[in-house]
Formats: structure tokens, sequence, C-alpha cells
């Protein structure tokens, strides 16, 4: 005996099952009633168990058909979505990779609007990881800030331009003005953006020493802690925009651009992907914004 009945006869069996009406399948599925019987009846030989009560040319579902029904359901609901996805290119569920600063500072407060626009499509959080797990389709979208343009295996979508400066809660307005107020101000670093000063002081022009202060493991942390009142951050502009937006950051020395920029990228071969393409659209939509 084979593990699995015929799958033609539970596919008969569910049509019957989920209309209590031999005839009414026979109607869905264009086949003839004497088809729907034969088909159930091999069914309930190969379980050797009756799966329905039939009466006074009624039919109704005994215990075992009601577990098996319930069963058939699961089963060619995934099997819809699977054959669904497969010839329309749509996975239905898409995995990103990106900074945890990333994440919490920008992808986060805004994807609600794209689940709200694609509810069927599944967002998983990846943490930052190399361009090589594109390839391996480890992942299937990177968001990084990079110094180049991508390889020619890599389908790359630039996102913004990277700016960055100094930022600070607003009680610090009256004591910093100008560059060099920064060496009587608590400077705070991000242990995942250690060179994020001195990267700043080379493009700016800045001089001083932006070794110390306090460390924090990651810049969320560290903008957190400028929000709190604890000094002053390097931190990309497009990290901080609500902060900015809200009063609860400001920036007295504005931004400069670096040598880097924030990418999208997907492996080549899949940038037509469906759902790869609908999440580059939002993504650059959301970044204009």
């Amino acid at each position: 005996m084979t593990a699995l009945p015929s799958l033609r006869a539970l596919h008969y069996f569910h049509q019957a099952a989920l209309h209590s009406s031999f005839s009414v399948a026979a109607e869905r599925l264009h086949v003839t009633h004497s088809a729907i019987s034969h088909q159930i009846r091999q069914l309930e030989s190969w379980m050797g168990k009756p799966l329905f009560v039939r009466t006074n040319g009624r039919v109704k579902l005994t215990s075992h058909g009601e577990r098996l029904l319930v069963s058939c359901q699961k089963a060619f609901s995934e099997l819809s979505t699977t054959c669904e996805s497969i010839r329309t290119g749509m996975r239905h569920h898409l995995s990103v990779s990106c900074a945890p600063s990333f994440l919490s500072q920008w992808l986060i407060p805004r994807i609600s609007s794209f689940y709200q626009r694609y509810p069927d499509i599944e967002v998983q959080f990846q943490a930052l990881g190399e361009i090589d797990q594109l390839r391996s389709e480890h992942t299937d979208v990177l968001i990084l800030s990079y110094e180049q343009s991508p390889d020619d295996d890599i389908d790359g979508t630039l996102i913004s331009d990277d700016y960055i400066g100094p930022l600070c809660a607003p009680q610090y307005a009256a004591r910093f003005q100008s560059e060099q107020d920064l060496a009587s101000l608590p400077l705070l670093h991000a242990d995942t953006r250690l060179h994020a000063w001195a990267e700043w002081a080379k493009t700016s022009g800045a001089r001083g020493n932006f070794w110390v202060g306090k460390h924090f493991d990651n810049l969320t942390l560290g903008i957190q802690a400028a929000r709190n009142g604890l000094g002053v951050i390097m931190a990309p502009r497009l990290l901080v925009r609500q902060e900015l937006s809200d009063g609860t950051l400001i920036a007295p020395l504005g931004f400069v651009r670096v040598d880097r920029a924030t990418w999208m990228m997907t492996k080549m071969s899949r940038q037509h992907d469906a759902e790869i393409t609908l999440f580059r659209d939002w993504l650059r939509d959301q970044a204009l914004q």
C-alpha cells in the first residue's frame, strides 16, 4: 500500500465534502456523478473506513471524513498558494538583510505601508550580511551603505547618497554653534561605526580630538543617547529624518556628503522577481518622501 491514496480521489472527496453533495462536486469538477461516487468508494476502500453516511440520496461526513476534510483544506490551500507563486513568480515572502540601525531607525517605522499595500507578502528581516548571501540566495535583498557600485552579477538600486553630521538634543543649541564648540561637548560613538567622526572630520575639514567620549554598542543606542541629552552623535541624515522633523534632535552644523551611498542590492538573475520589484519600487518611493 502506498503512503497516500489517489490525489484525484482526494480532490473529488474534498469537493464533495465541502458541499455535502456528490452532484454539486460533479458539477464543479465537470465530471459525472458516477465518477465522484467511484473515486470516493476507492478512497474509502483504501482507508478501510467510511467517509460519508449516505441516507435518502444525501451524504454526510463521518468523523473520519471530517478529519480528512480538515487535512485536505490545509493541503490544497498550500498547494494552491505554492502553484500560484511559481506560476506568477511571486514567492509571497521576502528576506531583507540590513544594519540594525537602518532597520530600527528607517525601515520599521515605514514598513507598515508596504504591508498595507501588499498584505500577501511576508517580509523577514535578517542581520546585516555579505553580498555573497545574495549570490547563494540566503537572502533576497541586501540594503547596505557601500563605497562603490555593486558588482556586475548584483543589481543595485541607489536609495540615497550618504550625508552625515553631528546631532544633539535641542538643549545643546546655545553651546553648539560652530565646530570649535565640539571640544567642550561630550561626544558619543557607535561601536558599529567607529570611524564616523574621523570620516566627517576628513570630509568637512574639521580639526580636533574626535576619539574621546562615551561608546555604545550600535548607532541606534547612540542616537537615543543623543536624544536624551547625553552628548553629540555622528549619524547619517537618512536615519534621523523623523527626529529632525519632530525636533528631538538638531544638526547645528548641517550635513556633509561622504563617499558612500545606500543601495538596495539583489542577485542580477532575480532583479525582475515580482516581490523584489514591488519592494524596490516601494523603497524608492519612501526614500523620496
